[in-house]
């Protein structure tokens, strides 16, 4: 089965048809809930990122910080994530055969990867190496932030 045949498949399933022969409030309350739950990730991972810097809300505890906007950061990212699949279940050829499609999906699962392998080890210790700590939060912004644009941009390419 090749590739076009799984998205001729997913383009013919009862949820894209659901998707894309609905209004067209529909399609649009999708677009909302994907940059909402973009927005949620975002400002807490920037919340977190602040403080694992030393640059705000140095009162309260790193771990302690980072497990109450992390609820947020991963109820964001699920939100974003089921949004954004039935937004691509409706019309998969047109994103997939997107080059920045593919370089947003790219991003998002080495963000994944990261907030889940790395990221959460810094920000498990109160007072972590402070080149680690800014690494770590460069690296993450820089992912989170690609992802972002890369999404925007593929209206535009």
């Amino acid at each position: 089965m090749s590739t076009f045949d799984v998205l001729i498949f997913i383009q013919n399933s009862a949820i894209a048809h659901a998707v894309s022969k609905s209004n067209h409030l529909v399609g649009a309350g999708l677009q909302i809930f994907h940059v909402l739950g973009f927005v949620l990730l975002l400002a807490s991972l920037v919340l977190i990122n602040l403080r694992l810097l030393g640059l705000a809300f140095n009162s309260y505890s790193l771990p302690q910080l980072s497990r109450e906007a992390g609820r947020l950061i991963w109820g964001g990212l699920a939100l974003a994530v089921l949004s954004g699949a039935l937004m691509f279940a409706a019309s998969p050829t047109l994103y997939y055969y997107k080059p920045i499609f593919l370089y947003k999906i790219g991003l998002l699962v080495l963000a994944v990867v990261l907030q889940v392998l790395l990221y959460k080890r810094v920000v498990a210790s109160e007072s972590p190496s402070p080149l680690l700590a800014r690494g770590t939060v460069a690296f993450s912004l820089v992912l989170w932030f690609g992802v972002g644009l890369a999404g925007r941009a593929i209206g535009f390419v």
